[in-house]
């Protein structure tokens, strides 16, 4: 992929590629006719897509040599690795702020004219949790290193569909007629916001990557704003039957969540920290509705929870 055509559209490189949101954002690029350049780390699986106008490049985020094969000669950059779960909060920071930097750096230096950063919900709260934090610092290092480029933020919520492993135990639950959700105080008033994996994918490679959102930080959804029940009658009609939302006693998931945060740190196994913990009791996760798009919840609900039963 040394040059290419003046008729081809622009050459994307890519980040978190491997991922869930990132596999459906490849895929799109690649049904759009894109040239893409996508990193992807030494000794991963070896099923990897194929494509003529693909080409995957070895390496690490941490890595200055491999952002700079990965950015080398890029009309764009749409970054949306990152670390979900961590052991340590020098672990978040190293790959959710400095590597963003760097890469957006490196970018700059390439003469890439646009830079998609894909963040999190959680940055409007770096206070919650060393996560939370390492987004807004990736955020911050983002915005100081853009140089040149043009460039977007997009704060993702919560992100449904068909296929993600992380979050199959939780629809299996579902399935069972019950919804689990963290209790305590309050806990019927919560509200998160969810996007669609296909609604996320298309608004970066459309809208973002077109420019349409410049000099923004954003957010767009499926639904910009539901609350534990409101989220388990959604899921009984998707299924059709009853679905209760089943609260969890707060003391239980401290207990559970202070173990675990041993157990990460020592094993590096393990979800939910008490970092993690604090995300999902925080009160509103909603998002702007400016930005919702028409996808039917329903739809989305039916083809994610009824999956593995077809």
């Amino acid at each position: 992929m040394k040059s290419k055509p003046k008729s081809q559209l622009p050459l994307i490189a890519l980040t978190g590629a491997t991922g869930f949101v990132g596999g459906r954002v490849l895929q799109m690029l690649l049904d759009q006719n894109y040239c893409v350049k996508a990193l992807v780390r030494s000794k991963s699986n070896s099923n990897l897509l194929q494509s003529k106008n693909l080409n995957w490049v070895e390496g690490s985020l941490e890595d200055t040599s491999s952002l700079a094969a990965l950015t080398l000669g890029a009309d764009m950059v749409i970054h949306m690795a990152g670390l979900v779960t961590a052991r340590t909060k020098d672990d978040y920071f190293r790959i959710n702020s400095t590597a963003v930097g760097d890469l957006a750096r490196i970018a700059n230096e390439q003469n890439v004219k646009r830079f998609v950063y894909l963040s999190s919900i959680t940055a409007r709260k770096p206070k919650l949790s060393d996560y939370a934090a390492s987004k807004r610092g990736g955020e911050g290092r983002f915005s100081r290193k853009l140089g040149k480029m043009k460039g977007v933020c997009v704060r993702a919520p919560a992100v449904i569909g068909a296929g993600d492993k992380a979050t199959a135990p939780f629809y299996a639950f579902i399935l069972k007629g019950y919804l689990p959700c963290p209790g305590g105080k309050n806990w019927r008033d919560r509200k998160i916001g969810i996007a669609y994996v296909d609604d996320l994918a298309r608004f970066l490679i459309g809208p973002c990557l077109q420019g349409e959102h410049d000099g923004k930080t954003v957010s767009v959804a499926t639904r910009a704003s539901l609350t534990w029940p409101e989220f388990a009658s959604e899921c009984a009609k998707a299924v059709g039957k009853p679905v209760r939302p089943i609260p969890l006693p707060v003391s239980l998931l401290y207990m559970v969540a202070s173990g675990t945060s041993v157990t990460k740190r020592v094993l590096g196994k393990g979800h939910l920290t008490l970092g993690k913990l604090q995300e999902f009791l925080y009160e509103d996760w909603s998002v702007s509705a400016k930005y919702q798009t028409d996808t039917s919840l329903q739809s989305i609900l039916k083809a994610t929870l009824l999956e593995d039963l077809s």
